[in-house]
């Protein structure tokens, strides 16, 4: 895996990022995750496409092995581990770890799409904690309550505001840094790779053109993160929420549908990163607000 340095000059914006000095937004995430895995708990990071599971999980390894030479050093304290990695899968199954070890398994969704490995294959450490990351499979297979153990379940979402600021890159202009927050939103993927393209092309390109560059590079992305999507309910939601073009109650949008709560529905597509949540003057709203995924959804999936 390349894990990135230096986060403002990657080629790459899907390059996952674990260091102190570059991982940002969620470090209240993760001193409640360290928090739990000292008392012994073993967790579940639910996330949709390119939300920051690999960073969070690279980051906490970074972090329990004392900021080593590399994250998936077989180090006393974690052990990071791709599932879709069939060099991580066999030196987990061929080099057992430390039994302290706190085990951190990427892309868990393999586990259960039984074309490659299987849960089977999975055994808790006796001693230690595991984190499990994945999106939607491995969401409902956590859900549904078929695992022997108990997992905490704990989902990302898109950033706030003030987390997305601290992703800016000194190099944008103060225009430049309103612009991504109006067209990327707060979905960390589509915020850098907006960044990067205003970076490339720099300030005398059109906007117009950079929706265009931006949101063609990203169509697959957005195909990957609704194809998460199982059940027509939650298109129905998404499509009520996009077309409000702004921050909605969610109490309205279960009115609007003819139900009398919307919250399993919502947590789904706040933990795909396609909604985010917040309070706004002591109301909970929910809001999509990435405008570039906004008009992608409208033209390919609701035209």
């Amino acid at each position: 895996m390349c894990v990135t340095n230096d986060f403002h000059h990657s080629p790459d914006p899907a390059a996952p990022v674990f260091r102190a000095e570059e991982f940002k937004g969620r470090e209240g995430l993760v001193r409640n995750v360290l928090w739990r895995l000292q008392r012994g708990e073993s967790l579940s990071i639910i996330g949709g496409p390119k939300l920051g599971k690999t960073s969070l999980l690279l980051h906490l390894a970074w972090q329990l092995n004392h900021a080593g030479a590399s994250p998936k050093s077989t180090g006393s304290s974690a052990l990071y581990i791709d599932v879709a990695d069939e060099a991580d899968w066999k030196r987990f199954h061929s080099r057992p770890p430390n039994p302290e070890s706190i085990l951190l398994l990427d892309n868990c969704d393999r586990l259960v799409d039984g074309k490659s490995h299987s849960l089977s294959g999975i055994d808790l450490l006796p001693g230690g904690s595991t984190v499990f990351a994945g999106a939607r499979a491995w969401r409902d297979v956590v859900r549904g309550g078929g695992l022997s153990y108990k997992l905490k379940s704990i989902p990302l979402a898109v950033f706030l505001e003030k987390e997305a600021q601290q992703l800016f890159s000194p190099d944008l202009s103060t225009e430049q840094q309103a612009s991504v927050l109006t067209y990327a939103g707060t979905h960390p993927y589509i915020f850098k790779v907006w960044q990067a393209e205003l970076l490339r092309a720099g300030p005398s390109v059109r906007t117009e053109q950079v929706v265009n560059d931006v949101k063609k590079s990203l169509s697959s992305f957005f195909q990957d993160c609704v194809n998460q999507l199982r059940e027509p309910l939650e298109h129905q939601v998404l499509t009520y929420v996009i077309g409000a073009d702004k921050p909605v109650n969610p109490r309205e949008v279960a009115r609007a549908i003819g139900l009398p709560t919307i919250k399993p529905v919502a947590d789904t597509l706040c933990a795909l990163g396609l909604v985010g949540r917040w309070i706004r003057d002591e109301e909970a709203t929910l809001s999509a607000n990435s405008q570039l995924f906004n008009e992608w959804y409208r033209e390919t999936v609701t035209s």
